[in-house]
């Protein structure tokens, strides 16, 4: 099969660009790709475009061209990640591809709509243009899949559940003086307990809040610090934040890096302050490394994490809750390393990047025949 995907945004240290390189890398499939926003690409797919498997298309119009090429060399799937490029994509539905798109983001909370409310909802989404020229849709979460069916009022038929996956090799628990090396190479003090988190610094990840919370542990924790991997346009303002606690030297932001694995299997707890979002792939990372995750309720972040076995959720109206939450783990080291190990168990059961493979690999196949 011969699949074209829509590249809109690929930055680098974005789990949807993770997604994006795993999919367009299994060897099963001819992948090539049109980006339409080249202004921060990650650089592995910098590599793709010199090596003419991914073509930068600096418009509409030269979009679409590059479909119509690659439409003649036998493309007939374009694989979307967003609704930047609707007119784009309508075009490509047009000249005979199946369009399918996979919903990274958004979530939604209550029953879908019924009766009048609902084929209101259906004509808005028809006169907006946001659904009719996408054939099949992939839900990567069941916060994702009651989005579509509550927000876009998508048909539960065309909607198919494709978890995210990882590289589960690349997250191997570490033996302790393998953790000893890395923690001095990092500048981390041996005997600390040190708390970890992965994410762009936007204001959605609510970093913000973490080290909020982070505050009240560190009061009574001389012993704790807690390290955020990432890059973002919030970065000053956390830095002002961690200063105002005067929480420096506790407090590690360290931009983006390409050892996101070392540093995890290096720490002892994960942490996610995220509330609008539909998976959340760097807390199954930081799982599949072994580390018990602290994330809030309701949304996706909240399926990955058995409350009480893998992690603990937190209900996000309690004042606090990740400050005991994470009290409870350090002060138990016990608890902490069962729930560590049931983490990076769940984890490969559930998150594997060949189980998200095989199902993206079914899954073309069955659009491949549909209208």
């Amino acid at each position: 099969m011969k699949i074209c995907h829509l590249l809109d945004n690929v930055r680098p240290g974005v789990g949807v660009t993770q997604v994006i390189h795993d999919l367009m890398t299994d060897g099963r499939l001819e992948c090539r790709g049109v980006c339409m926003d080249t202004r921060e690409i990650d650089a592995r797919f910098r590599r793709m475009v010199d090596q003419g498997v991914i073509v930068e298309a600096g418009s509409r119009a030269a979009a679409i061209s590059a479909l119509f090429r690659m439409k003649s060399d036998g493309y007939n799937i374009l694989h979307v990640h967003s609704r930047k490029a609707v007119a784009v994509c309508i075009v490509a539905r047009l000249i005979g591809y199946s369009v399918v798109r996979t919903q990274h983001f958004g979530t939604a909370i209550g029953p879908a709509p019924h009766g009048v409310r609902s084929k209101l909802r259906a004509a808005r989404n028809l006169l907006t243009l946001r659904s009719w020229w996408i054939n099949r849709w992939v839900a990567i979460s069941e916060t994702s899949r009651a989005y579509l069916r509550v927000r876009w009022n998508i048909p539960e038929e065309r909607i198919s559940l494709i978890r995210n996956g990882i590289d589960l090799s690349c997250y191997t628990p570490l033996s302790k003086s393998r953790v000893l090396a890395l923690r001095r190479r990092f500048g981390w003090d041996d005997d600390w307990i040190v708390l970890i988190s992965v994410g762009a610094l936007v204001a959605r990840k609510r970093h913000e809040t973490m080290i909020v919370e982070f505050a009240e542990v560190a009061k009574a924790c001389p012993d704790v610090m807690l390290v955020i991997v990432g890059e973002g346009s919030q970065r000053r303002r956390l830095e002002a934040a961690a200063a105002e606690l005067r929480l420096d030297g506790r407090v590690m932001l360290l931009g983006l890096s390409d050892e996101v694995a070392a540093l995890l299997g290096a720490s002892d707890i994960y942490l996610h302050a995220a509330l609008d979002e539909a998976f959340g792939l760097a807390v199954a990372e930081g799982m599949a490394a072994g580390l018990p995750a602290i994330v809030f309720d309701g949304k996706g972040p909240a399926e990955i994490v058995e409350d009480g076995v893998s992690g603990i959720v937190v209900r996000p109206d309690e004042p606090f809750g990740m400050a005991r939450a994470v009290r409870r783990l350090i002060d138990d080291a016990a608890l902490r390393k069962t729930m560590g190990d049931e983490a990076r168990d769940q984890a490969m059961r559930r998150f594997s990047l060949g189980a998200m493979r095989d199902a993206y690999h079914a899954f073309y196949k069955r659009c491949a025949s549909i209208p």
